[in-house]
């Protein structure tokens, strides 16, 4: 996404062991702090330059749903989304090493799903497209067939909301938009 904004990126992904929630801890702020975790963890690999970590999870009846472990695990998750509003939330967290200033935020989008047969969710599953995907789908792809209704950012549900990393950007000073 950040590439076709014309923005030159290096991809250096986190290697950072993701720490459990704190008892208590929205699941905003849990998110915006794996985000700052993972910005810090990359910025200390480097000399110069804007480190951007992102973090999402997907929270259904008061939990949060993770990467699948499993195909099991996305079956159950699938199971427990269907036929039901859930959030996604993309924790963001920009990281200036130079100045070591760090900005972060988030963005909350409420997804609907629409019942599901058990074929359904187990060709979703054939597709493969679970894996590696919080909450197990990914509404770019088939998973957009199981969405009936979205309140929010689209692209927070794609992984990375794009108003939110501008204003981030704005409040770092950082100019992505020549205006």
């Amino acid at each position: 996404m950040l590439a076709r904004l014309g923005l030159r990126l290096q991809v250096d992904p986190s290697l950072l062991d993701e720490p459990p929630r704190f008892p208590g801890e929205a699941p905003a702020r849990y998110a915006r702090r794996l985000a700052c975790l993972k910005a810090r963890e990359v910025g200390a690999r480097h000399r110069s330059g804007l480190v951007i970590g992102a973090d999402t999870i997907v929270v259904a009846r008061n939990r949060i749903l993770g990467k699948p472990s499993s195909e099991k695990d996305a079956r159950e998750m699938l199971h427990i989304l269907q036929g039901r509003w859930h959030q996604v939330i993309t924790g963001v967290c920009l990281y200036h090493i130079q100045s070591r200033r760090l900005c972060s935020g988030s963005s909350v989008s409420r997804v609907h799903f629409r019942r599901l047969s058990s074929a359904e969710i187990e060709w979703y599953l054939a597709t493969g497209e679970h894996r590696d995907k919080a909450g197990a789908y990914a509404i770019q792809g088939y998973g957009s067939l199981l969405v009936d209704r979205l309140e929010g950012c689209y692209f927070n549900v794609v992984g990375f909301p794009l108003v939110t990393f501008l204003n981030l950007c704005r409040k770092l000073g950082v100019q992505l938009i020549p205006i």
